[in-house]
């Protein structure tokens, strides 16, 4: 097991870099996202259900 438990350890240490670089780029990429989306327009009916 120990080949195991250090062939694992090597692929963290590996990865971990580029883990922490990429890890914030999933929420700017949603922000992001809802920056640049068309915005709905509601008709006059639903705006007065929703009044």
């Amino acid at each position: 097991m120990p080949v195991i438990r250090n062939e694992s350890d090597r692929a963290r240490k590996q990865y971990a870099a580029l883990a922490t670089h990429y890890r914030a780029i999933g929420p700017a990429a949603i922000v992001a996202a809802l920056m640049h989306a068309k915005k709905r327009k509601t008709t006059p009916a639903a705006a007065k259900s929703a009044a």
